[in-house]
């Protein structure tokens, strides 16, 4: 997926509505977002297949 920082070591999920956000931190501190459609289901009519139903990961590392 377009943005996905490297060396993943914790991941964060919460479903909202129609949506699954997920949020990673790398091992050396990168905070990286997404949100995913998974209602309908995800290759169904009005949903593409993963990963087309994800946005590209944002970028919410904080400055130094």
């Amino acid at each position: 997926m377009a943005n996905y920082p490297g060396s993943v070591v914790g991941v964060s999920m919460a479903s909202m509505g129609n949506d699954i956000h997920v949020t990673v931190r790398s091992a050396i501190g990168e905070i990286a977002h997404t949100r995913c459609t998974v209602q309908p289901t995800p290759g169904t009519p009005g949903n593409p297949a993963w990963p087309g139903n994800c946005t590209a990961f944002v970028d919410l590392t904080p400055p130094n």
